[in-house]
């Protein structure tokens, strides 16, 4: 399970792991850390696994899900269908599933199939929907005649409803009934559950708002859990899975409100999201915590048939999309490290922009200005300069702070172009916002992080960024803002500069006493950046060949602008662009030969003891796309030309679909299918080894010193 790292590598890391917590505590710094990994079946198809974030499986996904984790990792957890998060344009808000278990090892639920595990339609009766409530009202210590009927506005029957509230001391109802004429309480219309729809503005001041529903959906007997404090929550759960026992019922469902936020009830999320199954982790003390609760995700994961690696047709293979963001905070919202340590959100943002490799080595396909997750620099012009002047203030503010204002200084900086507070690379959109429910809870969320294949990959980057956030909390960074303008994608979309961006700042971490290797990064970047062939040159000098390595660059996609949709207007990107890198283990090589792309130089540049280009490409025809006179440049032919004699040594083509054009009717089976199909887009080429080539001259412009961008070289400059 500790793939791609050996038992070995795997107890340094742990060892690291203790260092970074050893100087949190030396920092006097309690600091939590959750995060959001996302999985898809195995053959994910229809629109719910890739842009829905409902759909006809995906509620079965998770259930199962849910309870191959209590079986596996939390016996005695309860499983609770809640609602989610609920956009503009969508009915109802998405479904949400919590798995919570008591911090005190006490069971909350000891039997799982009492609760419903799949999609299957169920088999109960109003009988016993009938039986329930009576059942129910009696263990409360309340009177049964208190339930009232519900009925749709049709007149159907649709379960019953219990007042229902705990004074702190016992529990409570009330008779509704008067209200109603005695006659059944027609619920609003729509699809939620019936708790959801009760014609609670009819009731009276002195009436009792709280209520317990029990009703049939899809011939399965659900439960609605009205809003109660913890201790009154805790008590009901285990009289609800008694009532369910003494019937002897399975494949019921418990719906309705989770009681607030506490250390005493943990909760692990199961969300829908576009595409995917999203996880929301439990907040954990420790990294190791946080790596010990990630295999047992990613080992429920597969006993259910989901994944974390989504193979494409071309053999392309990547996360599954929607993030696996990592959140930090602290034990308790008001003791956030955040709040209490002035220095730290500021350090945290100025580190985070001198190093654009935390940027782009651990986030998904979709990146860049237009992207979820955006740098600072990537989102308004003047972003930099007001930061600094926000840093410096909130660096002076001291402790204890005004939260409020501490908020504001930060809420209209990190956000996108367009004003979104949680598309942002650093998101405080849950730190002490007054405009969401749950939006003051001292987090700080990182969002350019994608979930990886293997768990042991994703701990050692969620470990990567505590420690970055545990030598800020020991010694504040203050270096001002670096203004990279176009350097930033132009070098560091590529893997060789990532790389070696990544070293400065595991070499920073070694300063501050932290033992982070950076060779424990390899996976993750070989991972970002997949290796699509090699070129191999003669040596003239009779030794070893040399070699020109190709890997896969970073790409952003630009956005177009507004288009008619339906009576709306959509916004859409160009992502027909692709990038590709060539480099050199042996810089001189370059003084020996140089490669030509479809014709046209490239010019190497210097990156630690490497040296590398990067070749930016349309790779299929897209409409709406940026430049629609601009062809598609794929395949790309690779030919690397000897400067004496001007003749191609070595020659590939590299090919964004296979070479024959052939349609796949599937995607791959397994990572071996993928690996055969994106072997095969690399195609050697000797067709014109030892053939003259004429070299044209071609500018570089400042925004593309690096890379070459065949976009703005026109045919009749290749010929």
């Amino acid at each position: 399970m500790t793939a791609p790292y050996t038992a070995q590598t795997w107890k340094r890391i742990n060892a690291c792991g203790t260092s970074v917590e050893a100087v949190l505590a030396r920092a006097e710094v309690s600091l939590t850390m959750g995060g959001e990994p996302t999985f898809i079946p195995r053959d994910p198809s229809g629109a719910e696994w890739n842009v829905a974030a409902l759909g006809p499986t995906k509620l079965g996904y998770a259930r199962r899900f849910a309870r191959k984790l209590i079986a596996l990792s939390h016996p005695g957890a309860v499983i609770l269908e809640t609602l989610g998060k609920h956009y503009p344009g969508e009915p109802l808000p998405r479904w949400a599933l919590l798995v919570q278990w008591r911090a005190d090892g006490q069971p909350l639920w000891r039997q799982p199939t009492r609760l419903k595990g799949d999609l299957k339609p169920g088999s109960h009766t109003p009988r016993q929907v009938a039986a329930v409530m009576n059942h129910l009202a009696t263990a409360l210590g309340l009177d049964p005649a208190r339930a009232c009927p519900l009925c749709e506005i049709s007149g159907t029957a649709a379960g019953l409803v219990l007042p229902l509230d705990h004074d702190g001391s016992k529990w409570i109802s009330d008779d509704w009934s008067p209200v109603f004429a005695n006659q059944p309480i027609p619920l609003l219309a729509g699809e939620s559950l019936a708790g959801l729809r009760l014609p609670l503005d009819q009731l009276g001041k002195n009436h009792l708002r709280r209520a317990l529903t029990v009703e049939l959906r899809k011939r399965s007997l659900t439960v609605f859990i009205p809003p109660l404090s913890l201790d009154a929550y805790l008590e009901l759960i285990p009289v609800i899975e008694a009532v369910f026992t003494a019937l002897n019922l399975k494949g019921c469902t418990l719906g309705g409100y989770a009681p607030p936020a506490d250390p005493a009830l943990l909760t692990i999320g199961f969300a829908s999201d576009p595409g995917v199954v999203e996880v929301n982790l439990a907040a954990c003390a420790t990294w190791s915590d946080y790596a010990v609760q990630l295999l047992q995700i990613y080992a429920a994961a597969e006993k259910s048939g989901l994944q974390a690696r989504k193979f494409h047709f071309n053999g392309r293979q990547s996360g599954t999309g929607g993030g696996a963001h990592l959140v930090f905070g602290g034990p308790e919202s008001e003791r956030s490290p955040f709040f209490t340590a002035p220095a730290l959100l500021p350090s945290v943002i100025r580190y985070f922009q001198h190093h654009p490799a935390l940027s782009y080595a651990f986030t998904g396909a979709y990146m860049g200005p237009s992207s979820q997750a955006p740098r600072i620099d990537e989102s308004t012009f003047e972003a930099l300069y007001e930061l600094e002047i926000a840093c410096a203030g909130a660096e002076q503010l001291g402790s204890p702070r005004n939260l409020p204002l501490y908020d504001l200084m930060f809420r209209d900086l990190l956000m996108d172009r367009s004003g979104n507070t949680h598309r942002a690379e650093i998101s405080v959109d849950k730190l002490w916002n007054p405009f969401a429910g749950n939006g003051r809870l001292g987090l700080v969320e990182f969002r350019a992080f994608e979930t990886h294949p293997q768990f042991s990959a994703l701990a050692l980057t969620g470990l990567f960024v505590r420690a970055i956030l545990a030598r800020l909390c020991a010694e504040p960074f203050r270096e001002p803002f670096i203004r990279w303008a176009g350097v930033l994608h132009d070098r560091f979309f590529l893997p060789t500069f990532v790389w070696e961006d990544l070293e400065s700042v595991c070499a920073d971490l070694r300063a501050h006493g932290i033992p982070f290797d950076r060779e424990w990064l390899r996976p993750l970047w070989e991972w970002r950046f997949p290796l699509l062939g090699r070129l191999s040159i003669p040596n003239p000098d009779g030794g070893p060949a040399r070699t020109v390595v190709f890997r896969q660059a970073l790409e952003a996609w630009p956005l177009l602008g507004e288009t008619p949709n339906a009576g709306t207007v959509a916004r859409t990107v160009d992502a027909s662009m692709d990038r590709i890198e060539a480099g050199l283990d042996d810089p001189k090589l370059a003084d020996q030969g140089l490669l030509l792309v479809n014709g046209l130089p490239c010019e190497f540049r210097a990156g630690g003891t490497r040296a590398a280009c990067g070749i930016r490409f349309r790779s299929f025809h897209l409409n709406p796309a940026l430049h629609p006179h601009v062809p598609v440049h794929a395949p790309l032919l690779l030919e690397w030309v000897d400067r004496t004699s001007f003749s191609v040594m070595a020659a590939a083509r590299w090919h964004i679909w296979n070479p024959r054009n052939q349609q796949y009717t599937e995607r791959p089976k397994d990572e071996a299918a993928a690996g055969e199909r994106h072997a095969e887009r690399w195609e050697p080429w000797p067709h014109s080894v030892g053939q003259t080539r004429y070299i044209p001259k071609i500018d570089f412009p400042p925004e593309g010193r690096h890379t070459l961008d065949l976009r703005r070289y026109p045919a009749q400059a290749r010929a």
